[in-house]
């Protein structure tokens, strides 16, 4: 009987699992009329803006809409004003695309909500590589709907449970920090006195006092770019993507199984006498669960913080996020941009690390999603899994610059013209160019 009642604690494990992870279709086909009313819903012309009445942070949706509005107009001038170099080209050749074939990509969401990642129904931040990041992540139900010049819809895709997600980075001085604080604190008499102190700026170049509105102006005097506003976030990447129920549901196989051990374990000092009590095993039962669900939970803590990422603490100077973007420029570079709308990265499994005395390599594999034009303007959607070895130098600080002049070059991050700080980083975004070998490069794809 223990192994029954043991069995049956896994059973039910699953299957209060997989309802916590299905619930909100569950609600949407009882009480919100199934797929058709749905999409119906999600044509009705928009009351606002593209977010408005979803369950979406303030700062979500001022880092997303931009992105979704140069889409449906196949207009640059929407995107945001500080992005990654690679990010910013993705974008502009996705527009350049919309705009050969004449049509307008239009995402509308509902029942949209924040994944509960950093403080509640916000950001995950944290620093990496010397600089700060946040990333947003949303679940909705998302019509995507492709529009040509007549306004007739030439391909669409109903997405019931659709991923939305950006990151972003700044590089930002203490002092930055301090007086953006105190602006808050001061409400609109605070930013009124700060904008007023920030925009009067001295050029890089001349050193002509010039007023700066907004993040970025030019000299009037020698045309150089003058930069303000340190504490604006840069996007570095957005995706826009399909989740799967399978994806979701591996998520739940431990569960079953740490329940059925608990509650084999619970039960196995007493015996014969289970079979005897009815009303104490199933209490036995109950208690397997509870212990097994936060057991479970705790080892997916310890899995994540301890072992998913061992491998990569034998590289020096290992930030995730420089390694994911350089992955996405390497794979970008290798794209065919005539054909190629979109190109996103999902969560990369970490293989195995080599280290010889010069460079360092990493083998890792990475989920890669694309959407494609054919040559008759049909959308296409693709994900495979790829692996990946990528190299860098192992102890990139120790390798200098040999007395290359960047300030005519144009930053590897942001795109504008290289203007050294006083730690002779970007000053726009914080990117290095005194030691540009920190990036990793892509030295072949191995499937």
């Amino acid at each position: 009987m223990i192994w029954f009642y043991s069995a049956l604690a896994a059973f039910i494990t699953s299957c209060l699992v997989a309802f916590l992870l299905c619930s909100d279709t569950i609600v949407d086909l009882l009480f919100g009329g199934g797929k058709e009313t749905t999409i119906a819903r999600l044509n009705k012309p928009l009351e606002g803006s593209i977010f408005s009445g979803q369950k979406m942070t303030k700062d979500m949706k001022e880092a997303v809409e931009p992105i979704l509005l140069s889409w449906e107009n196949a207009d640059t001038s929407y995107l945001p004003a500080r992005t990654d170099k690679t990010f910013r080209a993705m974008q502009e050749n996705t527009i350049r695309i919309l705009q050969k074939y004449g049509l307008r990509r239009m995402i509308r969401v509902s029942a949209a909500t924040m994944e509960n990642q950093g403080k509640p129904n916000n950001f995950l931040s944290w620093n990496d590589g010397g600089r700060q990041w946040r990333e947003g992540s949303a679940k909705a139900a998302a019509l995507e709907q492709y529009i040509d010049s007549q306004g007739q819809v030439v391909h669409r895709n109903y997405y019931r449970n659709a991923r939305l997600a950006v990151r972003q980075s700044r590089n930002i001085k203490a002092s930055d920090l301090s007086r953006d604080k105190e602006r808050r604190k001061q409400g609109k008499k605070g930013a009124k006195d700060f904008y007023e102190e920030i925009s009067a700026q001295k050029c890089f170049s001349c050193g002509a006092d010039i007023e700066v509105r907004g993040a970025e102006a030019v000299c009037p005097f020698c045309g150089r770019p003058v930069f303000a506003n340190f504490f604006d976030w840069q996007t570095q990447d957005f995706v826009f993507e399909k989740l799967k129920v399978t994806r979701d549901l591996r998520s739940v196989i431990p569960f079953p199984i740490v329940a059925f051990l608990t509650t084999f374990l619970l039960m196995f000092p007493f015996g014969s006498s289970i079979d005897e009590d009815a009303v104490f095993a199933l209490i036995l039962v109950v208690a397997g669960l509870v212990v097994g669900t936060v057991l479970t939970m705790a080892l997916i803590v310890a899995w994540e913080s301890l072992f998913k990422k061992k491998k990569t603490k034998k590289v020096v100077r290992f930030y995730e996020n420089l390694f994911r973007s350089s992955i996405l420029e390497e794979l970008w570079n290798k794209a065919d941009r005539e054909n190629t709308l979109d190109l996103w990265l999902g969560n990369i499994k970490y293989n195995k690390v080599d280290n010889t005395e010069d460079e360092t390599f990493i083998t890792a594999s990475v989920l890669v999603g694309t959407r494609t034009v054919d040559t008759d303007g049909q959308i296409l959607y693709s994900e495979k899994k790829m692996k990946l070895r990528m190299v860098r130098a192992r102890y990139p600080n120790r390798i200098k610059s040999k007395g290359e002049m960047f300030q005519n070059r144009s930053c590897p991050s942001c795109g504008v013209p290289f203007l050294p700080d006083e730690k002779g980083c970007c000053s726009y975004c914080g990117y290095s160019l005194a030691v540009d070998n920190t990036r990793w490069k892509l030295k072949e794809i191995l499937s």
